[in-house]
């Protein structure tokens, strides 16, 4: 089908071809959406009662025009910005507004699980260092580096990550604390954007990564970028202003 645009509207998900056509699957029809991977958005319909599916690979499109036909690697600091922008703005709403549809092939995560990667991932918020450890790389509060170092020897199986494939090693540096807290919360986004979490389980994930956002700027942390720790705040207020466009509300959860 070539190039295009993916749009999500209240009836259909349009894909409209950089020659013009529209081609538009209506939601009733729509079996499956998900991410095969970070780039590759994934859809199962259904035509007269056969099962059919197509897959579109995402380019980002950037503010001063340029794009990117894959999406930058995990250890890139904007990576979530921008994979949150996809399935914020495609798949999550599916997801949330449409939980009936069917799910073939994928298991959701268990109550019992979702809460047990809830309660690690606060805990492991709970350890991010002050600003001091965080600026320097270096442990000075041995009692913080002992906990931290206690919540790494569950995480593997929290996570089911065995050989910690994706996740980092909470407690090896005081930075690590705050990276791995991420690539958590990056898992759930995973999770959810593949039809894995219910959108209860979704919204308390999003109400998670608000509080890691607003955390970090009452550490004094600046941003990526350099900005000052009001950053870490207009970041936490957008995720709020864009949840809210979805019908959820983040400090009900948090």
């Amino acid at each position: 089908m070539g190039d295009g645009r993916l749009t999500l509207t209240k009836q259909s998900l349009l894909f409209e071809t950089s020659g013009g056509t529209t081609i538009g699957f209506d939601l009733p029809t729509l079996r499956l959406v998900r991410l095969t991977d970070v780039h590759i958005v994934e859809l199962a319909y259904s035509i007269q009662g056969e099962l059919r599916s197509a897959s579109f690979r995402v380019v980002c499109t950037f503010a001063d025009g340029t794009e990117r036909d894959e999406l930058p690697p995990r250890e890139d600091p904007f990576r979530m910005s921008l994979f949150r922008a996809i399935t914020g703005g495609v798949l999550a709403r599916f997801l949330a507004d449409h939980s009936s549809a069917k799910v073939e092939g994928l298991a959701p995560m268990t109550d019992e699980k979702f809460e047990a990667r809830m309660g690690d991932l606060e805990t492991n918020i709970s350890l991010f260092p002050d600003k001091k450890q965080y600026d320097e790389d270096v442990w000075w509060d041995e009692d913080l580096h002992k906990r931290s170092q206690e919540l790494a020897q569950s995480e593997p199986q929290v996570w089911d990550d065995p050989f910690r494939d994706r996740l980092l090693y909470t407690g090896a540096d005081p930075s690590m604390n705050v990276d791995n807290a991420f690539e958590k919360l990056d898992l759930l986004q995973e999770d959810w954007a593949n039809g894995r979490l219910s959108p209860s389980q979704r919204a308390k994930s999003v109400a998670m990564d608000y509080k890691a956002e607003v955390h970090q700027a009452e550490m004094g942390y600046e941003s990526e970028e350099g900005e000052s720790p009001e950053a870490w705040k207009k970041s936490a207020a957008r995720l709020l202003e864009s949840e809210k466009r979805l019908g959820v509300d983040v400090l009900d959860l948090v």
